[in-house]
């Protein structure tokens, strides 16, 4: 694949997606797509099967996280793409999910999203980011950033925002506990004026669709800040992938946070909006924590990352003619899906649907 190849089908793909320009994307980078599937360690999956969850999840991304006017070179496409595509294949490296009522299923399935379930993962999404810029209170609209995008647990942000303010711990905790609970309470009623579906939905999604949503939600792609954080956005990243909450906290990661969620206020100011405050929660715990059940918990992983240099092999050409063949035959069938999930959308309809959450 050369530069030249890749930057054409990407932009016939951003310009008219659907089948063939599907088709001549995924063809174009057919030896990085092979080579994530060949290096995925899940014995469980073919290779098929791995193939078609990373093309999957690649025109899944392109649709939803990508803005062709911030292309500075084709190497950068695929940065972002690898950079979330290794969040499937590398689990030992990335933080994985466990998706609390479909834990033991493998992450696969993301062909079964539908056009309807499409609106629907797009109308949560919208809903969690207004509700996040859009809060009234700043000390919950921090918490909830860092709950997302880190660590979906309250007492290690209470430590961290304790000690940032000189607070005692303990009262710290209790006060997030009551914040976080009418956040809960809020994005709850705001979930339940889904106009796309029911929230209840996505509980018998496939742990691929879940796992598209949940990452959807955890990341921030560089259109969502300005241009002179992303170097913020990777540290936030890193930050995540490597937490260990159980010790003490940088506050200098807390500034690099507060730096992203300000930015990200002002990027999408059309978004915020003056948050009606929630009645009075019940008893911290009585009541299912929604962005638990779209985040997930993440599993604890004690053990030590691969290194990112390691998978960062040189580039090869598959030659293989096995693996070229299930190659061909997935990427028809991979295309014909996507054909069928945009069939009555016009790529402008697109592109204004999905302008939030851009590359």
């Amino acid at each position: 694949m050369s530069d030249e190849q890749f930057a054409a089908a990407l932009e016939n793909f951003t310009r008219k997606p659907g089948a063939d320009s599907a088709l001549r994307l995924i063809t174009s980078c057919r030896d990085f797509i092979c080579r994530q599937a060949m290096r995925w360690r899940e014995p469980a999956l073919s290779l098929s099967d791995k193939m078609r969850e990373i093309m999957s999840e690649i025109l899944l991304i392109l649709l939803e996280d990508f803005d062709p006017t911030r292309i500075s070179h084709p190497n950068s496409v695929l940065s972002y793409l690898q950079t979330k595509i290794m969040r499937l294949t590398r689990p030992e490296y990335k933080r994985r999910l466990v998706l609390i009522d479909n834990c033991d299923e493998l992450e696969s399935g993301r062909c079964n999203f539908s056009p309807e379930r499409l609106r629907l993962a797009e109308e949560i999404f919208v809903i969690v980011r207004r509700s996040l810029l859009g809060w009234h209170d700043y000390e919950t609209a921090r918490l909830e950033f860092l709950f997302i995008h880190v660590y979906p647990e309250i007492r290690w942000i209470s430590r961290l925002t304790a000690e940032h303010n000189g607070e005692d711990e303990n009262t710290r905790i209790e006060c997030d506990k009551k914040r976080h609970q009418n956040f809960n309470r809020n994005l709850r009623n705001e979930l339940a004026t889904l106009q796309n579906g029911d929230f209840s939905e996505i509980m018998s999604w496939s742990s691929g669709e879940r796992s598209h949503l949940a990452w959807r939600l955890i990341n921030i792609a560089p259109a969502e800040i300005g241009s002179e954080l992303e170097s913020e956005r990777q540290q936030l990243s890193e930050w995540r992938e490597n937490i260990d909450r159980r010790q003490p906290q940088s506050l200098a990661n807390l500034a690099v946070a507060e730096k992203l969620l300000n930015s990200m206020k002002s990027t999408r100011n059309d978004f915020i909006k003056t948050s009606l405050v929630a009645e009075e929660a019940a008893p911290y715990g009585e009541e299912p924590d929604i962005l638990l059940q779209l985040l997930g918990r993440p599993v604890e992983n004690l053990n030590v990352a691969e290194d990112a240099a390691d998978w960062n092999e040189p580039v090869t050409t598959i030659t293989d003619s096995v693996t070229i063949e299930v190659f061909a035959q997935v990427a028809g069938e991979v295309s014909h899906w996507l054909e069928n999930l945009i069939p009555d959308k016009k790529p402008a309809e697109i592109k204004g649907k999905n302008t939030y959450n851009s590359y």
